[in-house]
């Protein structure tokens, strides 16, 4: 069935930050590596930002390691913003977010897109969410490229009086989880070990997790937003 809905498919992850799609669909990149899928990673923003527990980090770091990562993952990436927007997302005006994504989505044309957290605690996250929402909108096909399957991330962590997120489609990462830990290990300058939401033992947890909810060791959980039987 994973074969059937990846193969000869065009997937695209627009993710906020470098290592956001690894953390969040490091599994199914893996997977569509393996089908031979297309992949392509649309990184919001790249930029310097201080860390709690390392002090900080530029943009001079991170560049290297999304090449390290694209390469290991076999996907394709650009850049939207670098520099002062890192963070900063949330004080775009949401137009200057839009565009960027409707026009790579038309270039790209991908048959799968998918999108942040939108009550995620990262306000960048938020931003971004929100922005997919509208970029994303129902428009005749022959005005604009519609991706048939719009699926939204799971982040490994949740505080929050709000939604929580809950999977209504999960993919079965069991053969490839150690590949998707090794993905975000290319992102050196941001790897944590326990106790912390990102690091590799927390997504091992969560991946158990979601696994035993649909019968298998390992999972990545996704909510479907849109999905068009063709």
């Amino acid at each position: 069935m994973v074969k059937n809905i990846l193969q000869r498919k065009k997937i695209l992850i627009i993710s906020p930050h470098p290592d956001d799609e690894a953390i969040c669909c490091g599994g199914l990149i893996m997977l569509a590596r393996k089908y031979q899928t297309d992949v392509f990673v649309y990184y919001i923003s790249v930029g310097p930002s201080r860390q709690f527990l390392t002090g900080k980090t530029t943009a001079s770091t991170r560049i290297p390691e999304i090449k390290k990562a694209a390469q290991f993952g076999g996907f394709k990436y650009k850049i939207a913003f670098q520099g002062k927007q890192f963070m900063r997302l949330d004080s775009l005006p949401q137009k200057d977010i839009i565009e960027p994504i409707e026009d790579i989505t038309q270039n790209f044309k991908p048959d799968i897109v998918c999108t942040p957290f939108r009550n995620s605690f990262d306000q960048d996250h938020r931003a971004i969410a929100v922005a997919c929402m509208t970029a994303y909108r129902p428009l005749p096909s022959n005005l604009r490229h519609q991706p048939n399957m719009i699926l939204e991330c799971e982040e490994p962590y949740s505080w929050s009086v709000g939604q929580h997120f809950t999977p209504n489609l999960y993919f079965d990462i069991s053969d490839v989880f150690e590949k998707k830990i090794d993905l975000l290990k290319r992102h050196a300058s941001q790897l944590r070990q326990d106790p912390f939401p990102r690091s590799p033992q927390n997504l091992k947890r969560l991946a158990g997790l979601r696994g035993c909810e649909i019968g298998a060791k390992y999972a990545e959980g996704y909510r479907l937003l849109k999905g068009i039987l063709v």
